[in-house]
């Protein structure tokens, strides 16, 4: 991914607190079990584990679309440190991401387990658990609702491929409305950085754009705005299928003759720990 094109998502990054207020890049500091088999990237979702493991990190039990908690569940991995075997160092060394199956008896994982944390995260197709297509939010998302959607990451960056799914079925071409039913996290804002505009010809008639020719660069969930559209409207396509676009909302006036709209979509959103997710913010116990 180059910055500031988002072309995959790379798990949550911390960057303030609820209300604005800054992180210090404050971490808690939990063991991993020694042979820990599955890879803990930067950015992943953590939990708590049972069983052998428990007390340790493990990979996240909130599952893809889920709208209930996982107990035990600390907060955002961000890296860890243990003891290389063999020399020629001696002493722990800090890791982007945990390698499975890693032999080190002390290894320790950084968390970013405040609960009011607020995260940056790439928004990803809704159609899969695993999906790295990169979507769209707009600004009528904010208060909204959205899932933690991902699984492994790169072992040449150590970053998460995790992001967040506006809903459970959107995709490229489907509908995508704001969530409001339980989820992990609340969308708190838009990351203008990194918003991509489309410009296009079309005609508009009630809650239909048709465009002048097909465009592979507009998608569900980018702001549109244009003649007929009143500014500040939170306007947003819900569908693309070919030329034909349907938007959120009627336009004030037709237009029948080809005029330029502007599509702008958000490929990243700040979200927060919605309340009874995160394992201190929730009486059950692992």
């Amino acid at each position: 991914m180059a910055y500031p094109t988002v072309s995959a998502p790379y798990g949550l990054k911390p960057v303030n607190l609820i209300g604005g207020r800054v992180y210090s890049g404050s971490t808690r500091m939990f063991p991993i079990v020694n042979g820990y088999s599955t890879s803990l990237f930067n950015g992943d979702v953590v939990d708590l584990g049972t069983g052998n493991n428990i007390g340790c990190l493990v990979t996240t039990g909130l599952t893809y679309s889920s709208t209930s908690a996982s107990n035990g569940t600390i907060g955002v991995f961000v890296g860890c440190e243990y003891s290389t075997t063999g020399g020629p160092i001696y002493g722990k060394n800090r890791y982007q991401f945990w390698q499975a199956s890693t032999t080190a008896p002390d290894a320790i994982g950084y968390v970013v387990d405040d609960p009011q944390a607020v995260f940056k995260a790439a928004v990803v197709n809704g159609g899969s658990a695993q999906s790295t297509t990169i979507l769209y939010a707009n600004q009528a998302f904010v208060g909204g609702n959205g899932f933690y959607s991902g699984a492994g990451g790169s072992t040449t960056t150590g970053d998460s491929a995790g992001g967040i799914a506006l809903s459970a079925s959107a995709t490229t071409t489907s509908a995508v409305t704001p969530a409001t039913g339980g989820a992990p996290f609340r969308i708190v804002g838009v990351v203008p950085d990194t918003a991509v505009s489309v410009v296009q010809a079309a005609t508009s008639s009630s809650t239909t754009i048709t465009l002048s020719a097909s465009n592979s660069a507009i998608y569900p969930g980018m702001a549109i705005s244009g003649p007929g559209i009143n500014a500040g409207s939170n306007t947003y396509v819900t569908t693309v299928n070919g030329t034909t676009v349907t938007i959120n909302r009627a336009v004030s006036s037709a237009q029948s003759s080809a005029v330029n709209f502007t599509f702008t979509g958000y490929p990243e959103v700040l979200v927060t720990w919605n309340f009874g997710f995160h394992s201190y913010f929730n009486a059950t116990g692992v």
